[in-house]
This record gives C-alpha cells, sequence and structure tokens, in this order.
C-alpha cells in the first residue's frame, strides 16, 4: 500500500515524465532503480539508513545511476535522498507504475492457479477480465498447489476468488 507522500512524489514525477513524453523511460529507470536497491542488501541498507549522510547517499547514486538512466530519472532519485524520502522509492514506484497504467489504459492482474496456465489461457483470461473493467491487462501469473483448483485474480485492489480451496470453506461453514 502507497503512503501519500509517496502517491504525491508519484503524481509529481508522472506530470513531469508525461510533459516530455518518457513515462516508459522513467517507469523502466525507476523499476532498475527499485530492482538494484531491493536486490542487494547491502546497498538497500545504506540507501535506507537514517545516519548516513544524503550527500554519501547523492555519491553513491551517482556512481551507480547517473550513466544507467535518463536525466528525469536520476534527478528524481536525488530529490528524494535530499528529502530523506529514499526509503520510499519502492512505494512511489509502484504509485508511478499505476499512474502509467491508468493513462496507458492498462491494469495489473495477478492470476493465481493451482497448476501453471498455457498463454492461450491467460490470454483468454486476460481479453475476459479486461473487457469487464475496460483496460488491457498485464498478467503475472503465480502457481499456487493450495488452492486445489479455479484461480484467483487481483486487479488493484478487486479480489476474484474463484478457487475451489474457498468454495470448500465455504460449504463447509455453511454445513
Amino acid at each position: 500500500m502507497s503512503s501519500a507522500v509517496g502517491k504525491r512524489y508519484a503524481r509529481a514525477l508522472f506530470e513531469v515524465a508525461s510533459e516530455r513524453g518518457k513515462i516508459d523511460q522513467v517507469e523502466a529507470d525507476l523499476g532498475a532503480i527499485v530492482e538494484a536497491v531491493e536486490g542487494n542488501e547491502d546497498l538497500k541498507k545504506i540507501m535506507q539508513h537514517p545516519h548516513i549522510a544524503a550527500d554519501a547517499k547523492s555519491k553513491l547514486a551517482d556512481e551507480l545511476f547517473k550513466s544507467h538512466v535518463g536525466e528525469e530519472s536520476f534527478n528524481f532519485l536525488n530529490v528524494l535522498i535530499e528529502n530523506g524520502r529514499e526509503v520510499q522509492l519502492s512505494d512511489i514506484y509502484s504509485s508511478f507504475v499505476q499512474l502509467a497504467n491508468d493513462a496507458r489504459g492498462f491494469a495489473e492482474a495477478t492470476v493465481t492457479s493451482a497448476k501453471p496456465l498455457s498463454s492461450e489461457e491467460q490470454a483468454e483470461l486476460a481479453e475476459k477480465f479486461g473487457q469487464t473493467l475496460n483496460k488491457k491487462l498485464r498478467l503475472t501469473a503465480i502457481v499456487d498447489p493450495t488452492i486445489l483448483g479455479g484461480i484467483i485474480i487481483k486487479i488493484g485492489d478487486r479480489l476474484y476468488d474463484g478457487s475451489l480451496k474457498t468454495k470448500l470453506e465455504t460449504f463447509a461453514l455453511r454445513a
């Protein structure tokens, strides 16, 4: 869940990226930065440590990211560091992706099934639920054998639970 502050930062960055026609680039850049920070425990500790000076964090960001991301993304990262908001980078990225998807008419969806879904099944689900929501869905498929059968689809804050496990639990409560 994104914080109100994170959403404000994401909105500001989105407006700049939108004005400059760089929504896709900024989304990719932020994703790469988040992946780098979240994927390296030492880097994450340094970037999120409250007693490490902003100057030191900015120098590190300069060395790691300046030549690999666009100007807007790099400047934004430095603004976060200067304002002590680098801890919220992941939340801000999630909010930015949501804004970008809304602008494109996309929605992120997670489909959980007991067995792997074929690409045809995934495409069919994306089509059907996309029509319902009037958006194009980008699916992420997860396999969870504990649901026994059926599927669970999560789109934003909506949950469509058609799993056999839930149906059996509901039946057991009524019996």
